[in-house]
């Protein structure tokens, strides 16, 4: 992928910020049309100009270009930022999207009625791309990878990077002299951050190529190393590393000039025949239930999603970390990640986990059905879903379930059976008679895996929110956005959250507010509030913000996130609704592991209606009337998906 030429960056940029026309906004998916938000009031204060984005020493992310915003006091300001005349609202905000100074220093400079007000705004900068002398070998400082501590098992391929000069000739020498090719990969690339996830526009969406570098990579078979320099991490799983040290080094050619750099990798070695086994426990955070969860990801970073979860207690085999992540396998081709810090050592000490899953006990309750599975020990497990079968995977598992008993009848199961498709892999399926709404998995006393099933609630459809309990949270603090007049995203979402509170109320629903005041409240001890008070959905009510590098001109729009298949409906009709009363761009509904979306135990969604850096939607977001449409669109999607859930 690539980013645009940066010609093409800066016209994109000058049009942006004239101050006349206004910027030229893309249409949502159909025919081209502006949001129905109210127009901007006037303002004709003194001369003051306020930059509020970036801040005075921030670190920005991206190279090329950048939005800058703030507020100048009055809508007849006269604005430029290093000489580029920008666009002053009627209420003298103002957003820029420029390139970025190479000295890091925006110059503004605004002038009202004679007046002049000037502001210089000092931000650090990437470095610059390094470009390597002609005909001369050089490899990157720091771009040498891996490095850290690494275990692996015996001949596992182990993959070797670095950039560099192109058109050279790379090998990875080991200590023992064996020479390891290390092929040219064409370009190496750096990401740009949040364009990803943030860009509209696939082709802003990119890796930007490094001039004039390129990418060397090759494999070895694992084999101990140990890195001279006594600052390189060392494994934390018990293995030994060669002394005196072994260190491996990747050597670049170019013509007549050579460079080499160590590798700085402290490698260990396994021994298969003596499993390494932990326990996973994740200390509680803060507003957390005491009984903590441990996330499994399915590679070794963890930024990445997570796909796994587990109650702590989790019985694990370890066979490999990478830089604080631990490598658990979970069956013989399917392996998680762990964060080194969730897990307690049990030692090289007898059999891996497993064994025979017994029988099945099915106890209706109340307000769910549990599942109960007589497992050997706490083995790593995931639980899947379509909208009408829960499956219950336990690796480790071989069937023993000679009773699979439903009784008494319940009328949510409509069916069950367990499965082997493989070795030391359980299967148990079970069909519903409603669609999904929740489950929630712990251990029993007995160690036992337990799988609660959610009843569905009671739905009148001619009055569908009647009985129904909805957690709503105004989003932040701590965090959170700020406008461009210093509109705080956590005012607005609390403003929102307690016009749709009064809604819900009207309809007949019990709301459980997260928060009702200014106080930060933790993450966690939201969707506890939420669990522990019975609700039946979480909606947690945000306005957006940008990454760096991200043209806010072209890339605004209303978007919701979801993370449990069974709250994508929900999602859904709380966009569509948003989409068709504000009138935004439809950034569509996107999954997504974010703490206030991840409960299972209920559809939980988490809303952006606008993006406070947008002045016409900061504006609109201090509107009582808007807030008050925003609040409604919500409740529309609620109805909507629970009438629609009803009638199925």
């Amino acid at each position: 992928m690539r980013t645009r030429p940066l010609a093409l960056l800066c016209l994109a940029a000058l049009a942006a910020c004239a101050r006349t026309p206004a910027p030229v906004r893309p249409a949502p998916a159909g025919a081209e049309r502006e949001p129905a938000l109210p127009p901007i009031p006037s303002r004709d204060g003194p001369l003051a100009l306020d930059v509020v984005y970036p801040p005075e020493g921030a670190r920005v992310t991206a190279r090329d270009s950048t939005f800058i915003f703030g507020s100048t006091g009055s809508g007849r300001t006269e604005l430029r930022i290093n000489g580029t005349p920008v666009r002053v609202e009627p209420n003298g905000a103002f957003l820029a999207f420029l390139p970025i100074p190479a000295d890091g220093i925006y110059h503004l400079e605004a002038t009202l009625n004679g007046a002049v007000a000037r502001v210089d705004r000092k931000v650090i900068v990437p470095p610059p791309i390094p470009a390597p002398p002609p005909d001369s070998a050089v490899i990157v400082p720091g771009s040498v990878s891996p490095r850290g501590g690494w275990v692996a098992l015996p001949d596992e391929p182990i993959e070797v990077a670095f950039r560099g000069t192109p058109r050279g000739r790379a090998a990875l020498i080991l200590p023992d002299g064996t020479r390891v090719p290390l092929a040219e990969q064409g370009a190496a690339a750096e990401e740009v951050a949040g364009i990803s996830e943030f860009a509209l526009d696939t082709a802003a969406a990119a890796e930007r190529p490094l001039a004039r570098l390129a990418r060397y990579a090759g494999v070895f078979p694992a084999r101990p190393l140990s890195a001279r320099d006594t600052a390189v991490a060392r494994p934390t799983l018990p293995v030994a590393l060669p002394s005196p040290p072994a260190a491996a080094t990747v050597e670049l050619v170019v013509g007549a000039d050579t460079a080499r750099a160590t590798l700085p990798l402290n490698l260990g070695v396994l021994d298969p025949g003596r499993p390494v086994i932990a326990v996973g426990y994740d200390t509680a955070r803060p507003g957390q239930a005491a009984d903590g969860r441990v996330n499994g990801f399915p590679g070794p970073d963890p930024d990445r999603p997570y796909h796994y979860n587990w109650p702590n207690g989790v019985r694990l085999v370890i066979t490999g970390e990478r830089a604080d992540m631990l490598r658990a396998r979970l069956d013989c081709d399917l392996s998680a990640w762990v964060r080194a810090r969730e897990v307690r050592w049990l030692g090289p000490a007898g059999p891996a986990p497993g064994g025979v899953v017994g029988n099945v006990r099915v106890v209706p309750e109340p307000d769910a059905v549990e599942l109960r599975l007589d497992l050997p020990e706490p083995l790593p497990f995931h639980v899947e879903q379509t909208p009408y079968e829960i499956r219950v995977i336990v690796f480790g598992g071989e069937s023993g379930t000679n009773f699979l008993r439903l009784a008494p009848l319940d009328p949510l199961i409509e069916h069950m059976e367990w499965r082997q498709p493989t070795d030391r892999r359980y299967e148990l399926a079970v069909r519903l008679t409603r669609r999904v709404w929740g489950y929630q998995t712990f251990w029993d006393d007995d160690g036992d895996l337990v799988v609660r099933v959610r009843r569905p609630p009671q739905v009148d459809p001619d009055h569908p929110l009647r009985g129904l309990v909805v957690a709503l949270d105004a989003g932040h603090p701590p965090g959170g956005a700020t406008g461009p007049t210093r509109l705080r995203e956590p005012e607005a979402n609390l403003l929102i959250a307690q016009k749709l509170r009064r809604l819900l109320e009207a309809a007949g629903a019990r709301v459980i507010m997260t928060r009702t005041d200014t106080s930060a409240v933790p993450l966690y001890a939201r969707t506890q509030l939420a669990v522990e008070g019975g609700a039946h959905l979480l909606v947690s009510i945000h306005n957006n913000a940008f990454p760096d590098g991200v043209n806010p001109f072209r890339n605004h729009g209303t978007e919701v996130y979801y993370y449990q298949p069974h709250a994508a409906p929900l999602a859904r009709s709380l966009q569509e609704e948003l989409v068709a009363e504000l009138r935004m761009r439809d950034k569509g509904i996107i999954r997504r592991p974010l703490a206030l979306a991840t409960p299972s135990w209920m559809p939980a969604v988490l809303t952006e209606s606008m993006f406070l850096s947008i002045p016409q939607q900061e504006s609109a977001l201090r509107d009582a009337a808007l807030q008050e449409r925003i609040a409604r669109a919500h409740l529309r999607g609620i109805e909507r998906f629970v009438r629609a859930w009803a009638g199925r």
